[in-house]
This record gives C-alpha cells, sequence and structure tokens, in this order.
C-alpha cells in the first residue's frame, strides 16, 4: 500500500544573499543567480516615488508613459522589439520608488537591455499618448469611486496620513488632467538619475550580462548626490473616530479600521506582525473564524500591519452587507479584547507559526521572488538580517509574550473607523 508523504515542520530556512557589485560609475547592483531556466530579470530601482511631485499621480504618470515612446523610438516600435524578442517591461510607482523590470530570454538580453535604457534615459513624453493615458486614468478613477471599498481606503487615508501628505491627498480628475509633459520631464531629470539608481540582476545570471548592464548603465557619470524620497510620515495629528462616507446607491458597505503603531526598527514590530496575523492574516484567524464562518456576516477580512519608511500602522477590512455593519464593528473590537484579556492556546499557535514559516519560504520560491524581497529591504530602508530575524521570532515566541504586545500595542478604543455605503440603511 501507497504510504502517505511525511509531513514535516519547517523551522530553519535560509534565503540566498546576493553577489553585490558596482557598475563603472559606481551604482550599487546586485545578482540573484538561481535556477536552470535560461530567463532573467533586470530591475532598474530609482528613489522618488507617490510621496514626491505634486500629488501621487505624477509618479505614476511617468511610470506609465516610459513605455510610450523615446527620443528614437516609438510606443509601437518598444513594443514590438520587445515582444519580437520574447521580452516583457514592467513600470511602476511605489511610495518611494519607481521601478523598471525587464524580464527577457539570455540569449537575448544583450538585444533588449539596451532599448530598456533608451526608455529610462531618453524618454519623449508625447503629447497623444499623455492624453490617452490621463483618459484612462481618469475613467479609473470614476469607477474606484463607486466602490465603497475604494471609498473607505481613500478616507481612511486621508484621516490617518493628512492632506499634507501625498499619501492622504484625496486625487481628482482635476489632478490627473493638469498633469503636463512639462511636469513629468522635470521629475524624470530630478529622480531619474544615476545617483538615484540601483540594479538588481535575477534569474540564471550567466556570459557577459554583467557586461552587458555596464555598458548600458555603468558609464552615464554619476554627478549629483543621491537624493531621498519626502517622508511618509501622517502630516496630522491622529484621532480615533468614526466616519461615514454616503454611498446612497451603494448594495454593501465597506468598513476600514486601523490605528498607527510602532516603526520598523522597533523590537516590537515583528512580533506585533505575528499578533496582527493571529488577529486576521490568515484563513485560521480570529476574526475570519469569527465574523465569516461562525456568523457569515462577510466573505473575507483581513488584518495586516503596514510598514513604511517613516510611519507603520494596522489595518483592518471587509466588505458586507450593510444590515452586518455594525455588529461586524463590534465582533472586530470583540476580537481584539479576547487577545489583550486570554493567551493564545497552544494549537492556534502551532497553525499560527506553521503558517508565517510557510509565508516566509515562499519568499524563497524563485530568483525573482527573491529579488522582490531584496528590492522591499532596499526602497523600505530595512536591514538585511530581517528575514533571519523573521524567522528566530516567530520560532520563539510564546503566547504570554503575543499577550503582553496585544496588551501594550492594541486598543480598540484607539481605532479610527471608517464606514463606506448607504448611510440611510446603517
Amino acid at each position: 500500500m501507497m504510504q502517505r508523504p511525511e509531513i514535516k515542520e519547517l523551522s530553519n530556512i535560509q534565503i540566498f544573499k546576493p553577489q553585490s557589485t558596482t557598475l563603472d560609475n559606481g551604482i550599487d547592483m546586485k545578482s540573484i543567480s538561481i535556477g536552470d531556466q535560461p530567463v532573467s530579470r533586470l530591475d532598474i530601482i530609482f528613489e522618488g516615488g507617490r510621496c514626491d511631485g505634486r500629488n501621487q499621480t505624477v509618479s505614476e504618470m511617468l511610470s506609465a508613459i516610459l513605455r510610450e515612446g523615446t527620443t528614437s523610438l516609438n510606443a509601437q516600435e518598444i513594443a514590438e522589439a520587445l515582444d519580437y524578442h520574447g521580452a516583457w517591461l514592467g513600470c511602476d510607482a511605489s511610495s518611494h520608488n519607481a521601478t523598471l523590470s525587464l524580464y527577457s530570454l539570455n540569449r537575448n538580453f544583450e538585444k533588449v537591455v539596451p532599448i530598456l535604457a533608451d526608455i529610462v534615459m531618453n524618454p519623449s513624453f508625447p503629447e497623444q499618448e499623455l492624453s490617452n493615458l490621463k483618459s484612462l486614468a481618469a475613467n479609473r478613477l470614476r469607477i474606484n469611486r463607486q466602490k465603497v471599498a475604494f471609498l473607505a481606503m481613500e478616507t481612511f487615508a486621508r484621516l490617518h496620513f493628512g492632506e499634507g501628505s501625498n499619501l492622504g491627498k484625496v486625487v481628482s480628475e482635476n489632478d490627473i488632467e493638469s498633469i503636463t509633459t512639462e511636469e513629468l520631464s522635470k521629475f524624470h531629470k530630478q529622480w531619474f538619475a544615476p545617483q538615484n539608481m540601483s540594479v538588481i540582476l535575477s534569474g540564471k545570471v550567466e556570459g557577459q550580462m554583467f557586461d552587458v548592464v555596464n555598458n548600458c548603465f555603468g558609464k552615464t557619470p554619476v554627478t549629483g548626490v543621491p537624493q531621498q524620497s519626502a517622508t511618509d510620515s501622517p502630516s496630522i495629528k491622529f484621532k480615533p473616530d468614526t466616519v461615514v462616507v454616503d454611498k446612497p446607491d451603494a448594495l454593501q458597505s465597506a468598513v476600514r479600521m486601523g490605528m498607527p503603531t510602532v516603526l520598523r526598527s522597533d523590537a516590537d514590530y515583528i512580533p506585533l506582525r505575528i499578533l496582527v496575523t493571529a488577529l486576521g492574516g490568515y484563513f485560521g484567524s480570529r476574526l475570519m473564524t469569527n465574523i465569516r464562518e461562525d456568523k457569515g456576516y462577510t466573505y473575507g477580512i483581513s488584518a495586516s500591519l503596514l510598514g513604511y519608511r517613516n510611519n507603520s500602522f494596522i489595518s483592518i477590512s471587509c466588505q458586507c452587507d450593510t444590515s452586518h455593519t455594525w455588529q461586524v464593528a463590534k465582533e472586530i473590537k470583540t476580537e481584539i479584547e479576547k487577545l489583550q484579556n486570554d493567551t493564545i492556546p497552544d494549537d492556534e499557535l502551532r497553525r499560527l507559526k506553521s503558517f508565517m514559516i510557510s509565508d516566509l519560504a515562499r519568499t524563497l520560491d524563485t530568483p525573482f521572488s527573491i529579488a522582490d524581497y531584496y528590492a522591499s529591504l532596499h526602497n523600505n530602508h530595512i536591514s538585511t538580517d530581517y528575514f533571519e530575524r523573521q524567522l528566530a521570532t516567530i520560532n520563539s515566541i510564546s503566547a504570554s509574550s503575543l499577550l503582553d504586545i496585544a496588551q501594550r500595542r492594541l486598543s480598540s478604543a484607539e481605532m479610527l473607523t471608517v464606514v463606506a455605503g448607504n448611510a440611510k440603511e446603517l
């Protein structure tokens, strides 16, 4: 008779350490050479993101328009060249960074990296493409404003960060429409400079790949000092409150609750992350078990600890039938208070640790996921031993330690609660 495979607990996992080097002009480059498939990804990371510029849409629009043309290639020529060589380019703007990620077959690496360099260094900001992108962005915003989850998220950000922060400003269609090629060009010139750039090369790194990257990005002189993205610290003092955003035609309501907490650099951050996971960070969490499984108020509810460079907060969110809205908010507070009053049972703690170690192990799935991890460390100014510290804390933390963290770092009375839905039905 066939025997089922033995189930083993994960406890000691190690992350691949990248090889660090510098291009000829001093730009930092990390290489993660893992895997048998002849594919690779080149990440070009710049300081400067949604926290910078007039509002957060400026960096987002810049990332979108980069693929729309250079001084030597138009959008169609770029798309056809990348497609012909089996490559794909992603451009993304985060709070403090812009990242261009080029996926390539190794045999065509030297053909497509020069195209990426041209996109980075010589964008043309074509007017017609900008007009199209602004129209698409305005339409997306219009559609999102019909969603209660978006309205709750937007209002929570405004009340948490304040409108003095780009992360708290409410973006209007006029903000999008008023973006000009001159504004994008100025942002590009300020932030997309060699002194603000880092490189990560991952996949099956082989042959002359370093030389290709160096020839394309390592020859431009570094003439300025590195710049720092604007702070993501809230511009206002946090105020616990309950706020209703009226959406008269809404069939459901969205609930978002949260509170500011310790930074990633604090010794309590990782234990608090474990506690928040127990509250609502996986399918077997307290909130899912109570509000979804037992009471059927929602299809899904989650809690997470969101860490920025200069700011962290706990966030809890779900959507539910309007008639259950305030009961959901009450049950969330009840589960927080339970964590403050009672130690987590041993079997629940084992499940929690098993989930978190497995989740951490997923970081190691591919060279690209490992590259994502190191990019996150770089972008958020996190020390390189963060993986090891997480693993050690997960393995060693006790139920009594989690109770202590809950009593010191969680408070249902300190939560900001935002509900978006039909106010007359609430």
